[in-house]
């Protein structure tokens, strides 16, 4: 599931290369991938973590 999550919202080296957004409309895309990234990230560390200690539905 991680893959899918870069392949959506791009890794980290894209988002650094990314750092300087030319127009306000890329700067607010960039900011929203960073943003679903993170929340995608944090939901599955939660999941394994559930998962680890049998906590899982």
């Amino acid at each position: 599931m991680p893959q899918i999550v870069n392949t959506l919202a791009g890794d980290d080296l894209e988002m650094d290369d990314m750092s300087q957004p030319t127009n306000p409309q890329a700067a607010k895309s960039m900011e929203q991938k960073r943003k679903l990234k993170r929340r995608l990230d944090d939901y599955f560390e939660q999941r394994e973590l559930r998962k680890a200690l049998g906590l899982d539905d």
